[in-house]
């Protein structure tokens, strides 16, 4: 429980570099923040999407086999994650 916990924590990281990775398309940098910009779009592009849609099917099924309870996971992440999950569908197909 504790493990997905953090899971869903650091999911919920990657897709804000998900999200800032989309915005870096719409936003001229100017050369500004090229080494930073090369992780975000690593963890946004390549880890966010494969690591949100396990961790979020994974904790869909433990709480539908009632191994874990809404209280035990932070509802907001899992809701925002679920919510992101959506735009990146949108997004990358």
């Amino acid at each position: 429980m504790g493990r997905l916990r953090f899971f869903l924590k650091v999911a919920f990281i990657c897709n804000i570099c998900f999200l800032l990775a989309e915005a870096s398309y719409y936003i001229d940098y100017k050369g500004h923040f090229s080494e930073l910009l090369k992780y975000i779009l690593l963890m946004g592009i390549v880890v966010s999407f494969p690591l949100n849609l396990l961790v979020l099917i994974v904790s869909a099924i433990m709480l539908y086999r009632r191994k874990i309870a809404w209280p035990d996971l932070p509802p907001y992440v899992f809701i925002v994650n679920v919510l992101i999950l959506i735009l990146q569908f949108f997004f990358l197909f």
